[in-house]
């Protein structure tokens, strides 16, 4: 079943002169993710709200503020009412209940059911919605720098849809797709019916944590997962001691430091590790013969 986040950057990828991200709650790491799917030329308009309450609970963050401030063609404006989610890639527009939280998205463990369909951009509701955008402020530094004094003060519990892209990213991630080769097929869209369901469950939680955007070429797809893949973690730690002559059973002792216990054992995760070293950073990390340990090849260096 296709996540509501993957529909809206499939939605989103397609912009050519402006994007429209409206909703109330936005986390950082998501809405990072969101940019990343936009062309760099297309303008994004932003529109938000920020309540001290929200912003303490988890639901919101204040660093989408430094995020747009950082992409040129990004507009970032407040609407102290706001309620609607509406998402606009040119004339294209989706609206339903899913704010850019990984909750809504989909981009977490056990995500909440959201709606996110077509609306014609002539609609008599969408029309409304539009020209109340149009009495949105400015989001400014010194109203960001507010909220978040007011932030400070309060003792607030997160709330559920405080769960982000960055709790995924930032844990104790190791892939559990045992064949690497088949991480492909499982991000197109019409090959993954040639994948077993198991094989589709590992790929999707690989996919996940690696936050890869849509619409990527095969040779694209390829570098990015490399490059998202080695500075994960646990995956950096492995590598550190790939540095020199790493044995199966020194890496599976190390992982058992890095990640929590799982239903596949050090040894399993171990050799999956492997594969994802041999297949994606092949230009860097070999087995040596006879040894049969890993290592980094001769000659490659570090980034």
């Amino acid at each position: 079943m296709r996540r509501d986040g993957d529909l809206l950057l499939s939605h989103l990828a397609g912009a050519k002169q402006s994007a429209l991200l409206c909703a109330p709650f936005i986390k950082s790491a998501v809405i990072k993710r969101v940019l990343s799917a936009i062309h760099p030329d297309v303008r994004v308009e932003i529109v938000t709200r920020w309540y001290a309450e929200e912003v303490a609970a988890g639901v919101s963050d204040l660093a989408v503020f430094d995020l747009a401030a950082s992409r040129p063609g990004v507009t970032l404006r407040l609407l102290d009412n706001l309620h609607a989610k509406l998402y606009g890639a040119d004339d294209l527009l989706l609206a339903g209940s899913a704010n850019l939280t990984a909750t809504a998205l989909g981009w977490c463990e056990n995500p909440n059911l959201e709606l996110l369909v077509p609306v014609r951009a002539d609609d008599e509701a969408v029309l409304r919605c539009r020209a109340a955008l149009g009495a949105a402020r400015l989001a400014t530094i010194e109203e960001r720098d507010s909220i978040q004094s007011a932030v400070d003060l309060l003792d607030q519990r997160p709330l559920p849809e405080a769960k982000t892209v960055d709790d995924l990213l930032a844990g104790p991630w190791l892939p559990k797709l045992a064949a690497p080769e088949r991480l492909f097929a499982a991000y197109l869209p019409s090959a993954r019916e040639r994948l077993t369901y198991s094989a589709i469950e590992a790929a999707d939680h690989d996919l996940k944590a690696l936050a890869i955007e849509p619409h990527l070429s095969e040779a694209a797809f390829r570098t990015k997962v490399a490059e998202r893949f080695s500075t994960m973690p646990a995956v950096r730690a492995i590598l550190d001691a790939a540095q020199n002559d790493l044995s199966d059973a020194v890496a599976a002792d190390l992982i058992t430091t890095l990640v929590e216990a799982s239903d596949m054992g050090p040894a399993v995760r171990w050799q999956i590790v492997r594969e994802w070293l041999t297949y994606f950073l092949r230009d860097k990390y070999e087995i040596a013969p006879q040894s049969f340990v890993t290592r980094l090849r001769p000659g490659a260096g570090r980034d």
